[in-house]
């Protein structure tokens, strides 16, 4: 039984994380339409942030780091993305790759390639039956979902959310009630982008950090979006709960090679067989099904 407990509390810390720099990367593709290859290093900015600044109280280099992504989101899309949005897929997609790379050699130069680390704030340990756990991987995890939850509601309860979900669903329409196209780009991407940073800085009190640190991530947070159906917000989230837990059982039972190889095996067999993704809503999809 104890055994089953400390699985249930990685997957709660790991999926939440993953769920973070999911929503992060849907935000981007659903708004921009462009596959951003640079997230996971946006989040290695954000462990090298929360380093950075070790010195610092945590409560408060934390938000510093979400203002650092946000300002490095601005200046990539300002300074980058905005003049390769219209030159096609493949165009934007080694935009972003060139990112990724200056910004780990950047980090590489200021920091060396040497494993980093900085301590929780928060170094107590709670009993949970027969378990012992990391209070701080409980905390953030409560931190990351409830941080979700007041995201989700904004997109979905807000006039705000409202114009960004409608510039998602036709931006010409958008433009011509109103809402800026250009505008609503730069925001949604320094947002995502502070996000991903943000998850990068919660993260790394409990990782090596160095700088490739966000490669691991990537590619579990795309197939978390690809899973999910196209321009949905809070699929993301829940096709990252569900690659987790399809990644936490595998593992349960095989090493972690060999549960990672089976599952971007099975992730990739799905997406080949449902290209359009999950429809994460029982009321849409029995819409869609009548």
């Amino acid at each position: 039984m104890s055994s089953w407990v400390q699985i249930l509390l990685d997957f709660i810390w790991a999926s939440s994380g993953l769920a973070l720099v999911a929503f992060s990367l849907g935000l981007i593709l659903g708004e921009l339409r462009i596959v951003n290859i640079a997230q996971g290093d946006l989040m290695m900015v954000g462990a090298y942030s929360m380093y950075a600044m070790r010195g610092l109280p945590f409560l408060i280099a934390l938000p510093l780091t979400f203002v650092v992504g946000f300002v490095l989101g601005l200046v990539l899309e300002r300074g980058v993305l905005r003049w390769v949005y219209d030159k096609g897929f493949m165009t934007t997609l080694l935009a972003t790759w060139g990112v990724g790379i200056i910004l780990q050699q950047g980090v590489a130069t200021v920091f060396t390639v040497s494993q980093k680390g900085i301590d929780p704030p928060l170094k107590g340990l709670i009993e949970i039956g027969d378990v012992v756990y990391p209070e701080y991987r409980i905390a953030a995890a409560a931190g990351i979902i409830a941080l979700l939850t007041i995201l989700l509601l904004v997109l979905y309860r807000t006039a705000l959310g409202l114009r960004l979900r409608a510039s998602i669903d036709n931006v010409e329409m958008a433009a011509v009630l109103g809402i800026s196209p250009q505008r609503m780009f730069a925001m949604v991407f320094a947002l995502a982008t502070a996000l991903a940073v943000l998850a990068g800085a919660l993260i790394a009190p409990t990782i090596a950090i160095n700088p490739t640190l966000g490669l691991s991530f990537l590619a579990p947070a795309f197939f978390a979006v690809l899973i999910s159906k196209p321009g949905s917000l809070g699929g993301p989230v829940l096709g990252a709960v569900a690659v987790e837990f399809t990644f936490t059982l595998l593992q349960a039972y095989l090493n972690i090679t060999v549960a990672e190889s089976i599952l971007f095996g099975l992730l990739a067999i799905f997406i080949v067989l449902k290209p359009q993704g999950i429809t994460w809503s029982w009321i849409t999809a029995r819409e869609e099904a009548s």
